[in-house]
């Protein structure tokens, strides 16, 4: 890292932040080998729009490697305070009781084309998963250790392992999660399923997205995927569309991975 990330603060502030990103890197990798790589990724729960009895988890983040991971950050909190966005950005603040509800049309598309562009441009990838009620019951009824949630979060990083080894990735891969949520020990229960599985899982860390831009950009693109799915991108959000580029995953629900997953899961309970 340089100076350059004492742009808009002190330096004693800028010290911390980067002390703090540092130290979650090593956490993640204990390693600092800038050719490794993370995933950052938030999770919803949410309704599906279509039947209010049927809720639809949605996974979605972004792969990053070390000097994505710093510089995400330099260039979001430039973003933010060109657009007099106080940090941290949380998509929740757009909805009819937060605090950024009043932000009009023009104002909005003009800063989530800034952030569209900002995330494309360092990210390696990103990703997105859906898992309905459906999906999840006809696998998973009987195994009450994995929510929706953490059935999703498999789901997910299958299909990103998938896609490192067609990419030919042979590393592990370390995922950084909002710590925002409840369903901690679902995602620990998965990922002792997926370390006999698959050689890419590695560290799983949970941290704050008031301290990390690559969460709150995570944060963005789960939001998006589940807003597109359900009614489109509109009102402003319009340019949140371009982060589903050519470097952007999202593979069909496989049943057989589900299934995988499930009788590991069943296995484990047994023991």
């Amino acid at each position: 890292m340089t100076d350059n990330l004492c742009y808009a603060v002190d330096s004693a502030s800028a010290s911390k932040i980067r002390e703090t990103l540092e130290h979650i890197w090593w956490v993640l990798h204990h390693s600092d080998d800038p050719g490794r790589m993370a995933v950052a990724l938030t999770c919803y729960l949410d309704e599906s729009g279509t039947d209010s009895d049927s809720p639809v988890a949605v996974v979605g983040g972004l792969l990053l490697s070390k000097r994505q991971f710093f510089w995400l950050d330099v260039d979001w909190r430039k973003c933010l305070d060109k657009h007099h966005i106080p940090w941290p950005l949380h998509m929740r603040e757009f909805g009819p009781k937060g605090k950024l509800k009043d932000m009009q049309s023009e104002q909005r598309r003009a800063l989530f084309c800034d952030v569209a562009k900002i995330i494309n441009k360092h990210k390696q990838g990103s990703a997105g998963a859906r898992l309905e009620a459906l999906e999840y019951k006809a696998h998973f009824a009987g195994v009450s250790k994995l929510s929706m949630y953490g059935a999703c979060f498999t789901l997910f990083t299958i299909m990103v392992s998938v896609d490192a080894k067609r990419g030919g990735y042979d590393g592990r891969l370390a995922y950084v999660l909002d710590d925002g949520n409840s369903y901690k020990c679902d995602i620990h229960d998965a990922r002792d399923v997926l370390l006999a599985k698959d050689s890419h899982m590695g560290a799983v860390v949970f941290d704050s997205d008031a301290v990390l831009a690559p969460l709150q950009a995570a944060d963005v693109i789960a939001w998006a995927l589940r807003r597109n799915s359900a009614e489109g991108l509109k009102s402003g959000f319009e340019p949140l569309a371009d982060l589903f580029d050519d470097c952007h995953l999202e593979v069909p629900y496989k049943t057989e991975w589900m299934a995988s997953v499930a009788e590991s899961l069943r296995d484990k309970m047994e023991e």
